[in-house]
């Protein structure tokens, strides 16, 4: 069965804006609002375009606002704030919740972003109560310095796999789970 991703050709490529960032340390980290929205759809569906992770839609992303956590920067060619990180944490049960669509602007990559995003969202689990948090990932390296380790997915209980019934990936999916014990 083919993967259905949805893919963009050259006349619909979704063009993240450039931004200008003089301290990527400085960039606050903040809850989603429904104004992010179509920031946080273009740089998640860059990346879905590439099959590096799953596409959100606007209508999706307003339906799980608040799940989502976002970093946003001055565009370089305006006064405008564009989101250049965001992720979502999604709970599933009592103790357990999974983060997702973690994407960071191809121009502040390696500048700390992405790790500061899941500890936020990993805080955001603690706080909450939460003691166990997975990811299914093509970016082991990176959640591995966060402190995440690869687990056998088979051990989740059936909650997950009702969510993962509805990706488009699930009966060739290519993604490792990574979990992390709170």
């Amino acid at each position: 069965m083919p993967i259905a991703i949805p893919r963009f050709d050259v006349g619909d490529t979704v063009i993240v804006p450039d931004v200008r960032i003089s301290d990527a340390s400085a960039l606050e980290i903040r809850p989603a609002r429904v104004g992010d929205v179509h920031g946080m759809s273009a740089l998640i569906n860059q990346y879905a375009s590439s099959n590096v992770m799953l596409a959100r839609g606007p209508q999706y992303l307003y339906q799980h606002i608040q799940d989502y956590m976002v970093i946003t920067a001055p565009a370089a060619d305006s006064d405008r704030e564009i989101v250049v990180a965001c992720g979502s944490l999604h709970v599933l049960w009592e103790d357990l919740a999974e983060i997702r669509s973690i994407a960071v602007h191809q121009a502040c990559q390696g500048q700390g972003l992405g790790r500061r995003l899941v500890e936020a969202l990993v805080e955001r689990c603690r706080r909450l109560g939460i003691s166990r948090v997975f990811v299914f990932t093509l970016a082991e390296s990176f959640f591995s310095h966060c402190g995440f380790t690869e687990f056998q997915r088979e051990s989740l209980p059936p909650v997950v796999w009702v969510e993962c019934s509805k990706c488009p990936k699930f009966y060739r999916c290519d993604e490792i789970g990574m979990i992390r014990m709170l």
